[in-house]
Parts: C-alpha cells; sequence; structure tokens
C-alpha cells in the first residue's frame, strides 16, 4: 500500500543539542490537523543528541552524516524531504502551540501563498519579531522573517538552488530575498508561531552575521556595503538619516514598490539637518540605550554554555 505523502516536512539539522533538542522536536510532533513528517538531520554530533533522538525513532525520519554546516545540512535535508512544503526548525527553537503549523498552512492555502510567515517569540516572549514588508523594501531593511515561522513551498526552494553556501550566517536571508526578488507571493501570520531561542550560530557570531547580512543588502540594492549599512541603520536602527543619504536614495533608481515604501517612510521623517535639537537628543539617548542593552545581550550570549534565551 502506497504511503501518503505528507504535506509539511519539519526539518531540523543538529549538531550537539543534547539540551534542546528533545524539546524542539516534541514540540513538532504535537501539531495537529497537518499531515507533516519531522525530518531530522544530525551531523555527527558528539554528545548525547543521538541517544535522545533515539527515543523518538518511530516518530521522525533520521538521517546522520557529514556536512559543511548547518545551511548545507539544511540543502541536503532539503533533497530527503518529502513534503510540498517546508519548516525548519532549529535545534533550540520550538513551536508555542500544538496549532502553529496549522495556522501557518491555513493562511498558505486559502490565501493561495508560495509561502507565509509567523512572529517569533523571542527573550521568553518579551520580545517579538515581527515579519518586515515581505517586499523588495526589505532588501534596505534587513531580515524579512524569522526563518523559524517561515513556511515555505519546496519547489521553490528547489527553482532557487536552496541556501547559497557562501554565507555561513545569513543564507537564510539571502534565500527570502530571492524568493520576494523573484515574484514569489507572500502572507503574514500575525500571531506568534514560534520561540526564536538566541545564542545559537548567528547570534554567536553576531559581528560576521551583521557583515554577512549587510554585503547580501549590498547585492540586492545593487550598492557598496557602505550605503547597504547606511540603510539598515536607518531603515531597521532607527537613524536620523542626513541630506546626503536622502540625496543618494534620490538619485537611484528604484523599483515602484521601493519607490511607494520610500515615500511612505520620509513622509514622517526629518532629514539630520532639519530634525529639532530636542529630537536630535531623545534619538541620541534611544540609540546609546539600545546599544549598551545589546552589546549586554549579546556578551551574555558568547557564555552561556547551551541555547536556552
Amino acid at each position: 500500500m502506497k504511503q501518503k505523502q505528507p504535506l509539511v516536512s519539519i526539518i531540523t539539522v543538529v549538531r550537539n543539542a543534547e539540551e534542546t533538542i528533545l524539546r524542539t522536536i516534541n514540540s513538532a510532533l504535537i501539531q495537529k490537523n497537518v499531515d507533516f513528517e519531522v525530518l531530522v538531520w544530525d551531523g555527527l554530533s558528539t554528545d548525547g543528541t543521538v541517544e535522545k533522538l533515539e527515543t523518538l525513532k518511530s516518530q521522525i525520519q533520521f538521517h546522520s552524516g557529514k556536512d559543511s554546516g548547518v545551511y548545507d545540512a539544511m540543502n541536503r535535508s532539503l533533497k530527503l524531504a518529502k513534503g510540498k512544503w517546508i519548516l525548519f526548525l532549529n535545534a533550540d527553537d520550538y513551536f508555542l502551540n500544538d496549532d502553529s503549523l496549522e495556522k501557518l498552512v491555513t493562511l498558505a492555502i486559502q490565501g493561495k501563498h508560495d509561502y507565509v510567515c509567523g512572529f517569533a517569540s523571542m527573550f521568553f516572549g518579551l520580545k517579538v519579531w515581527r515579519p518586515k514588508t515581505l517586499t523588495d523594501f526589505d532588501f534596505f531593511v534587513g531580515n524579512p522573517s524569522n526563518h523559524q515561522a517561515y513556511l515555505c513551498k519546496k519547489s521553490a526552494y528547489l527553482e532557487l538552488g536552496g541556501f547559497d553556501l557562501r554565507y555561513k550566517y545569513a543564507a537564510d536571508v539571502d534565500f527570502m530575498f530571492r524568493v520576494i526578488k523573484a515574484g514569489y507571493r507572500g502572507g503574514v501570520v500575525s500571531e506568534a508561531i514560534v520561540h526564536y531561542s538566541l545564542g545559537g550560530l548567528s547570534t554567536k557570531n553576531v559581528s560576521r552575521g551583521v557583515n554577512e547580512l549587510e554585503e547580501i543588502m549590498a547585492k540586492f540594492l545593487h550598492s557598496d556595503i557602505q550605503f547597504a549599512r547606511e540603510c539598515r541603520f536607518v531603515f531597521h536602527e532607527g537613524k536620523i538619516p542626513s541630506k546626503v543619504f536622502i540625496e543618494s536614495l534620490i538619485s537611484a533608481k528604484w523599483s515602484l514598490s521601493q519607490l511607494s515604501q520610500l515615500v511612505l517612510f520620509f513622509g514622517t521623517k526629518y532629514c539630520l539637518e532639519e530634525t529639532p535639537f530636542f529630537v536630535k537628543i531623545k534619538n541620541f539617548i534611544n540609540k546609546i540605550v539600545r546599544t549598551i542593552l545589546k552589546n549586554l545581550v549579546f556578551q551574555i550570549l558568547k557564555i552561556l554554555p547551551n541555547r536556552v534565551l
């Protein structure tokens, strides 16, 4: 008898995550009202990860082998996945509820989308990562979505060639940008779908990750790194733009969707030279506070033995 193909493949790639792997996989196994498979790729773990997974052997598709990093493992897993839709759930992240996957699938099918994004909870729920515009304006901003809350057709991964292995920390951003550029249709579930644990590969290597992000932004903006960095500061970090930066934006050629978003953005913003003094002071204080808090968080993450936040 031919076995029914799953609608969704939930893929977890892992290496040495014995403290969190069962929480992740169990949160996937309890998803309801969706035909799915849980596929685990283990990159030859040397701790107790495999032993932990042995307890779930009958409920998951388990594969083990050598890979050259997390994105190579993801690409290898894609070839093994049987689902029409793919969701990558990192080995220290987890679904928040038993209907989280159902919410993504329902919007994807009813809205005839190629991919859908949900919110991601962080810092024990104190912070929420919301998807951005899902248009080419995201090239100015940075990460369009949290990748653990990102459900995408397998056909899109195959048509676009999966993850670019030139990137070690931000290949998921590059892929999501390529999805947008190719014209795939996306939607947003305005609810927290997963908990995103800090302290993983990208947050342990934040400076390298940011450098890759800016390199990717520059590629899609057809600009140099400095311009991409300034875009990130202005559109994501809230820096007050200078006249020079605004003039450089105006002089470049952008798509209609990018232009419309730029008009909306700058319609409510001052430029640096025209900003009232008290607004400059407020912006400066906010920047200092954000910088201190961010540096404090990442210093803590560097010394954490496990990814627990």
